[in-house]
């Protein structure tokens, strides 16, 4: 069970995703050897033995950096799923250095145009806690 946040560009920065006209594509992201550096230079220790699949797990917390098989790639796909208190700075760092906006596939909000950007964190936190269990009872 994962968080799972879509990062991709657009036409323009957009404060909604009900804002996006219905022939919106996206643009495309970089390369995959420089989107990788990005990455690793923002969660150091990424291993890619699997070029399409980043793993990571540090003060951010636990992620999986999945580009797809499309090089250069036009999205991004974090699978998150152990959170630490920098989870969000670390995507928001990540959509800066890529020039590219994060949508919360949970509520399909954008996560640097709302007020509290964590607040899709802590309910998909909520809803696995409430199907997994309080592990330490």
């Amino acid at each position: 069970m994962s968080w799972d946040v879509l990062l991709c560009k657009f036409s323009r920065k957009y404060t909604h995703v009900d804002q996006m006209a219905k022939d919106e594509k996206f643009l495309v992201l970089g390369v995959r050897d420089e989107i990788q550096a990005i990455i690793s230079s923002i969660f150091p220790g990424t291993d890619w033995n699997d070029s399409s699949w980043g793993h990571y797990s540090g003060d951010y917390g636990s992620f999986e950096f999945n580009l797809g098989d499309n090089d250069p790639t036009t999205s991004l796909f974090l699978h998150i799923r152990g959170c630490g208190a920098h989870t969000i700075s670390g995507i928001l760092k990540l959509c800066e250095h890529l020039d590219c906006q994060a949508i919360d596939c949970n509520d399909s909000r954008i996560l640097d145009q709302v007020s509290d950007p964590t607040s899709g964190l802590r309910q998909w936190q909520a809803y696995r806690d409430q199907i997994v269990g309080n592990v330490a009872e």
